[in-house]
């Protein structure tokens, strides 16, 4: 246990080590032995309805939603953005809590809380302790948000961390009906990679697909005449031998980075590989680099033909 200090020598009594460091029902103060008329002193504050914290507790982040799943019905799940958050996806939290319910139980609509109905019984996973939408639901919900690059972004984030496959995002969006946008969102689903290493990787690719160029390689590892390997670069063009790096400020401002980036680099150019490095103000001026990168393709055509 451990006692918290108001005022000049004024001791409130031990907050319960169960307690301490999250939300807790009014329930769970119950049975810490914490009484109604200790919960309405000093050394507690009450988050929502039932719901309370030890007073100098910082709620927010992840506290702020596992706080708000304690006052809502035990059938909700988190939804949406605030969802993909939860699955660590590459997404803003937004400024309010989303959830959704079961249809005919929605809860009402207060400051902080965005509150949903529609959801399946197969809709719902358990993430990190909470229930929380499938990654297939999260990612068709993000659909009605979410711009196409940022939403193939996300795909491909749920795919690399092992949340979902490429094959069962498209199976999703085609089984699903009655959707807003679905016919899109089916469209993008296909457009999902795996190996995907970051955000920026799926820009560039799709930065590429978008310019009429074939689509690249993710991440393919290579190998040299006797089956040696090489590399794997971001994005490569095997059949010609081009390699395409995305060069992030990590790449610029670590020098033992850099320096293992130009020796992978050379590894590759030894073994007949031309290698393109690719910036954030590159994928910015997407003509300009899709001109570079065709220009590359001939070159190398050119010289293996």
């Amino acid at each position: 246990m451990r006692y918290r200090r108001y005022g000049p020598g004024r001791r409130t009594q031990p907050v319960p080590e169960r307690l301490a460091g999250a939300g807790f029902t009014y329930g769970a103060a119950r049975a810490a032995g914490v009484t109604k008329d200790r919960l309405c002193g000093p050394g507690y504050v009450r988050l929502h309805r039932g719901v309370y914290a030890e007073r100098e507790l910082d709620v927010d982040g992840d506290r702020r939603v596992r706080a708000w799943l304690l006052a809502l019905p035990a059938d909700a799940a988190l939804y949406g953005a605030t969802a993909a958050a939860w699955f660590g996806l590459p997404v803003a939290p937004p400024a309010d809590v989303q959830v959704i319910v079961p249809p005919g139980t929605v809860p009402r609509r207060r400051p902080g809380l965005e509150p949903h109905e529609g959801l399946g019984l197969d809709d719902v996973t358990v993430h990190r302790g909470l229930r929380v939408t499938t990654p297939e639901r999260t990612w068709l919900d993000l659909s009605l948000t979410l711009g196409d690059v940022e939403l193939v972004v996300v795909g491909d984030a749920m795919v690399r961390r092992g949340l979902t496959t490429c094959d069962r995002l498209v199976e999703s969006a085609d089984v699903a009906r009655r959707r807003r946008g679905i016919v899109r969102a089916r469209s993008l689903a296909r457009l999902v990679r795996d190996r995907v290493d970051s955000p920026q990787e799926t820009r560039l690719r799709l930065v590429l697909v978008a310019g009429n160029l074939p689509e690249p390689a993710v991440n393919p590892d290579l190998s040299d005449e006797r089956g040696g390997w090489i590399g794997r670069p971001d994005l490569a063009y095997a059949d010609v031998r081009l390699a395409i790096q995305y060069e992030g400020d990590v790449h610029r401002t670590n020098a033992e980075r850099w320096r293992a980036d130009v020796g992978r680099d050379e590894v590759l150019r030894d073994h007949g590989w031309e290698v393109v490095r690719v910036t954030a103000a590159d994928i910015a001026h997407p003509a300009q680099l899709c001109a570079r990168i065709r220009r590359a393709l001939d070159r190398q055509r050119r010289r293996l033909g």
